[in-house]
């Protein structure tokens, strides 16, 4: 298997030909070779805007296979809309931050039933 970082940071250019330089605002800029190429995405968007969000959904759509797996990181706030755009879920698991300065609870969102795969 492989995977892929799609970073806008070049510090995770370290990572060599796993790097992808990705910024959300141009959700379509994504290398030929790398569409419906994923068996499982997992995202985590910069911003907590519905329109960061929708972007970010459009790249998710171009590089999953079509019975992918998808898991969203996101605020909770954002749970409509993930569920909206791409049939995700809120699941049990839960997102800890070493650092709890979040002014936004997060959620772990899936289109697939994720906490049965996780222990707790």
């Amino acid at each position: 298997f492989s995977v892929n970082v799609f970073e806008f940071d070049s510090r995770f250019a370290v990572y060599g030909e796993d790097f992808v330089f990705f910024d959300y605002r141009s959700p379509l800029s994504v290398p030929l070779h790398l569409r419906d190429s994923f068996d499982v995405v997992v995202a985590d968007p910069p911003y907590l805007e519905e329109d960061c969000l929708t972007k970010v959904a459009l790249t998710i759509k171009m590089v999953s296979k079509p019975d992918a797996k998808i898991i969203l990181c996101t605020g909770k706030v954002m749970e409509e809309l993930a569920a909206k755009l791409m049939g995700l879920k809120l699941q049990n698991f839960e997102i800890k931050h070493e650092k709890e300065r979040l002014s936004n609870p997060f959620g772990c969102f899936a289109n697939y039933d994720l906490d049965e795969h996780c222990k707790y």
